[in-house]
């Protein structure tokens, strides 16, 4: 990337990847846009993921950060932090999909333009694929819309493919991890409360499959349903839904507009009909949308 364009860091976080992490690199290494510096922390790897990553770092081709082991949102929201400040957008990367040549020149047509003095977050769909690569089909994210009242409950970004402007990755590492529930979902959320997301319906990598990493996310239909309500219900999931909220108006409320503010209010401290009959779209389907306000109305959030 020329010395005069914007300055672009990608920010990799990688754990027992040996066997995916490589095509992944080159595929970061060999964008149009031309070279960006890359910033790999691993999360404390058992495999061989280290030894694969070297030879990049002696070549001067990463910089490479051992680490301990965080779990995958500590680790990217602890990488955001050491990125230095003299980048202008950093790119979030996964350790085991292989990027379209023109992702970072893509993204960087749609939010290089954008004020500086305000959070702006780039994000778009991909193509799924299974373990070996193979495309089964493309994501559908977005479907009716991304906004504030849309991510209180409901993560439709996906990590992967953001790319963040200095000013949202500020944000985010100056509020720490402490409550964040995914770290997508955080910097979605933190984005649309105070500056905007601009999404961008284009595919702009092949995410792989497999392993924990197999779900239903981006396809369509009831399988998708199942795998969101499960879960979306499961374990502590709900109260670290409303933990994230805390954090956010713990760290942002000041700084939100009055009808933000209130919406995040009533969510927070509202009464149960309060919340089941709030004025606003919640979820990106309708059968999501009305399993959350039975949640509301069972006081399950």
């Amino acid at each position: 990337m020329s010395s005069e364009g914007p300055r672009i860091a990608v920010a990799m976080s990688t754990y027992n990847g040996a066997d995916h992490v490589a095509e992944q690199l080159d595929s970061v290494l060999a964008q149009d846009a031309g070279p960006a510096a890359v910033y790999v922390r691993d999360d404390g790897s058992t495999d061989a993921t280290l030894d694969v990553l070297a030879p990049y770092e002696a070549r001067g081709q990463i910089v490479l950060l051992r680490g301990t082991n965080l779990g995958v949102t500590g680790s990217f929201l602890e990488l955001l932090s050491l990125v230095p400040a003299e980048f202008d957008f950093v790119a979030l990367a996964d350790q085991d999909d292989v990027w379209h040549e023109d992702k970072l020149s893509r993204a960087l047509s749609v939010i290089g333009g954008c004020r500086r003095d305000a959070p702006v977050l780039y994000c778009s769909e991909y193509v799924f694929c299974d373990a070996e690569m193979v495309p089964q089909g493309r994501s559908h994210l977005n479907r009716s819309g991304v906004d504030f009242a849309r991510m209180l409950y409901e993560n439709v970004t996906s990590g992967n493919t953001m790319v963040l402007n200095r000013c949202l990755a500020d944000l985010v590492a100056g509020a720490g991890r402490e409550g964040v529930y995914c770290h997508d979902w955080w910097i979605a959320l933190v984005a649309s409360a105070l500056g905007e997301i601009r999404y961008d319906d284009f595919c702009s990598l092949e995410y792989r499959r497999c392993g924990s990493n197999a779900s239903p996310t981006g396809s369509s239909g009831p399988a998708l349903l199942r795998y969101r309500v499960r879960t979306f219900l499961s374990g502590d999931g709900l109260a670290r839904v409303t933990e994230q909220l805390e954090k956010l108006e713990a760290c942002f409320g000041d700084r939100l507009a009055p009808d933000r503010r209130a919406l995040l209010r009533r969510f927070l401290r509202g009464g149960r009909l309060s919340k089941a009959l709030a004025p606003v779209r919640l979820r990106q389907g309708v059968p999501e949308e009305l399993a959350l306000r039975l949640a509301f109305v069972l006081g399950l959030l």
